[in-house]
């Protein structure tokens, strides 16, 4: 069964060996505001079937390969929270504003588990924490693990997610690893590679889905 469906990048360089002409694109912006002002307008202006969300990502692992593409299966706002005089952060998932268990949260995370589109993406599944700020301080990001233990970083996923949970619409995402996040180093980056397996990626899902 074909489908409408929007395929969302946070930037057009995220989709530009994306071939398949099909799928209605929204270019969301970089970030969390962006991405849920984005695509909530898109979502409440037309009706798609389904929604892809597709980039790269940094990977905590340091040890894995890069350019391997993964199924966000979950995600959370990771350092969006409070920080009190000693300087020790609290996350807002789970505090006295936000139960972790409020939907779409469950147990502080988002899931994309449900749906025929996200369950027949032949994908590794990976956690992702979505920040609003990237870091290269070892000592923040094993402090942010150890309150949200991920596999990638991203600046949208968990925006992706909250806005399609919240619109009810059927949604995926797929990240391709550009980095590693400790050492960040940019010179090791292998930003084009992963654009290019990101592509091929994306086209074999729109083949098998778009109308």
């Amino acid at each position: 069964m074909k489908h409408n469906i929007l395929l969302c990048a946070a930037s057009a360089n995220e989709l530009k060996y994306v071939a398949n002409t099909n799928a209605y694109r929204l270019i969301t912006g970089v970030g969390v505001f962006q991405t849920v002002y984005n695509l909530t307008h898109a979502l409440t202006t037309q009706k798609y079937d389904l929604v892809l969300a597709a980039g790269i990502a940094g990977d905590y692992n340091i040890d894995r390969a890069l350019c391997q593409t993964f199924r966000v299966a979950k995600s959370t706002f990771a350092d969006i929270g409070f920080e009190d005089e000693n300087g020790d952060f609290s996350p807002l998932v789970g505090s006295m504003f936000l139960d972790s268990n409020k939907p779409p949260f469950h147990d502080k995370y988002i899931y994309n588990v449900s749906g025929e589109f996200a369950n027949a993406l032949d994908l590794p599944t990976a956690t992702a924490n979505t920040v609003s700020r990237t870091c290269t301080d070892p000592k923040h990001v094993a402090s942010l693990l150890q309150k949200f233990p991920a596999d990638l970083e991203t600046m949208e996923s968990a925006a992706y997610s909250y806005v399609c949970a919240m619109q009810h619409v059927e949604y995926a995402e797929i990240r391709c690893t550009s980095n590693h996040i400790v050492p960040k180093k940019q010179e090791k980056w292998q930003i084009d590679a992963a654009l290019r397996t990101l592509g091929t990626h994306v086209d074999t899902i729109l083949q098998g889905f778009c109308r």
